[in-house]
């Protein structure tokens, strides 16, 4: 074998062996996949440079945005957009004008609720419990409380183990939550 083709012979290994790392690197986190697939359908948004900030934490007031919009059409939301504010000032004292309308949205459909005494506390944490609370009121799913909410979103498979062990549930984790839902939901249709 000449020169020339034993180089040519080590370049092919070199690339074989090392293109599966290359697109090992590239395949996205199902973080990723999931809040894409919710970007695309217009129920999240990045800030001014597109980024998501999926490792961030999610306020309770961001997670009413999220949720009200899978809850009811987002177009509807816009056509109703000051009847809900006007639902959530009703109720609430502390919700800032961007969110009003979604807080109004998940309060009028059962799906979050306040504090009590006109506290929806809108800057607080999401909670891994909260979350997954949340979502299972919107599937309309029985045999849980508040207290089990993680186990049975874990037991349907709708979050990943590791999203349940903190105090705060990340905005990526919440579009996990979110994507695997709308698939719960379309496979429950097909039966």
């Amino acid at each position: 074998m000449n020169r020339n083709m034993m180089i040519a012979l080590a370049t092919s290994i070199l690339l074989t062996v090392s293109a599966p790392a290359a697109l090992a690197a590239e395949v996205p986190t199902e973080q990723e996949t999931a809040a894409a697939s919710l970007q695309a359908q217009g129920l999240m948004a990045g800030d001014e440079n597109g980024d998501l900030h999926l490792n961030d934490n999610l306020t309770r007031a961001e997670m009413a945005v999220l949720v009200s919009q899978i809850c009811i059409n987002p177009e509807h939301i816009a056509w109703e957009r000051d009847f809900y504010a006007r639902l959530c000032d009703a109720n609430f004292n502390d919700v800032p004008k961007w969110a009003r309308t979604y807080v109004g949205v998940c309060a009028s459909n059962g799906i979050m609720a306040g504090y009590g005494e006109g506290i929806f506390a809108p800057s607080d944490p999401a909670t891994p419990q909260m979350a997954c609370a949340v979502i299972l009121r919107w599937l309309e799913r029985d045999g849980w409380d508040y207290d089990t909410a993680c186990d049975k979103a874990a037991e349907l498979e709708l979050i990943p183990a590791e999203a349940l062990t903190g105090d705060t549930i990340t905005r990526g984790d919440m579009a996990i939550l979110i994507k695997r839902a709308q698939d719960y939901m379309a496979w429950l249709q097909t039966l």
